[in-house]
């Protein structure tokens, strides 16, 4: 169905018309501040392009300074070739957290270095102790050292082997004068038996009873002098057997204060002969045989002259 549009009146056409130009001109306004937006717009646009170009060639540029920065760091505190490294303590920790091995400071600025078994009890140590002696300690199940070694501070050294209850067995050393010794202990940590070298190569062996009284003596004197001495309880000498460097035997006597009091032998000729001391030491009764088999007995005085000779 068609509908007519009412005619526009003449008056309404006329003032149409008139209001034309007006709207043309706000259109023609509305067109280029539009077009001046765009512009705008697209200025901004280059504007935020171009800062973010220099934000991403800053952090960039930060990126590579704190690359350069970290490899130098690397270089300083992690370097590829490493000639020190400074510390107080290291410890060394297996799987399952438990500590293996130990370097560090021991009290009083000694060092050492430990090794642990797999439950963490130690069983072996190096160490130089605050007085300069170096020492390796081997210890057992309960850390107790069981073998040690060390090197003292005047330069001696000595090895020392232990019980199961730690008390020292046998101790083998050297003194700073050269002269070397091996002791042997029992369980009670009393000295039995020592062999010796004298500063001059002699040797000796000495044998203790259980309270570390020497009671039989061995040795090699310097003048090449074999001898056997033999003590009482008391540490005194009582009997000595030598051989003199010829070959003549010689068996003495001494008392309870140690002076010779008899004396047996025979002189390189082959001859036996026997000899009483008194208490101050002095020959007083000769025993002896002649080149030609006959019995010979000397007295002598106090003055130690001969007061009565037969035959």
């Amino acid at each position: 169905m068609r509908i007519d549009r009412p005619t526009p009146t003449p008056e309404t056409l006329h003032a149409w018309l008139s209001a034309a130009p007006a709207r043309i001109t706000d259109l023609r306004k509305a067109l280029r501040e539009r077009d001046r937006l765009g512009q705008e717009l697209s200025r901004v646009r280059r504007d935020v392009r171009r800062l973010k170009a220099v934000c991403w060639g800053v952090v960039g540029l930060l990126g590579l300074v704190a690359l350069l920065s970290a490899l130098a760091a690397s270089r300083v505190f992690l370097p590829a070739e490493v000639d020190e490294i400074r510390a107080r303590r290291f410890i060394v920790v297996d799987d399952r957290g438990t500590a293996r091995v130990q370097l560090g400071l021991l009290g009083e600025e000694g060092a050492g270095l430990e090794l642990a078994d797999s439950r963490g009890v130690g069983r072996a140590a190096i160490a130089v102790r605050p007085n300069g002696a170096a020492a390796i300690e081997m210890l057992g199940e309960e850390r107790d050292p069981r073998v040690t070694l060390e090197v003292l501070p005047d330069g001696s050294p000595r090895l020392e082997l232990r019980g199961p209850d730690g008390m020292s067995a046998v101790t083998v050393g050297v003194r700073r004068d050269g002269a070397a010794h091996v002791l042997l202990a029992d369980h009670h940590g009393q000295h039995r038996s020592a062999l010796t070298i004298a500063p001059g190569g002699s040797p000796g062996l000495t044998l203790n009873d259980e309270t570390g009284t020497p009671r039989l003596g061995l040795t090699v004197a310097p003048d090449d002098w074999s001898e056997m001495d033999l003590y009482d309880r008391a540490g005194a000498l009582r009997l000595g057997l030598s051989v003199s460097p010829q070959g003549a035997p010689v068996i003495g006597f001494d008392d309870n204060a140690g002076r010779r009091r008899m004396l047996i032998g025979l002189f390189l000729d082959g001859k036996p002969m026997l000899d009483f001391f008194d208490q101050r030491g002095v020959a007083r009764l000769l025993m002896t045989l002649r080149a030609t088999g006959t019995p010979r007995l000397i007295a002598v005085g106090r003055k130690n002259q001969i007061i009565w000779e037969v035959p």
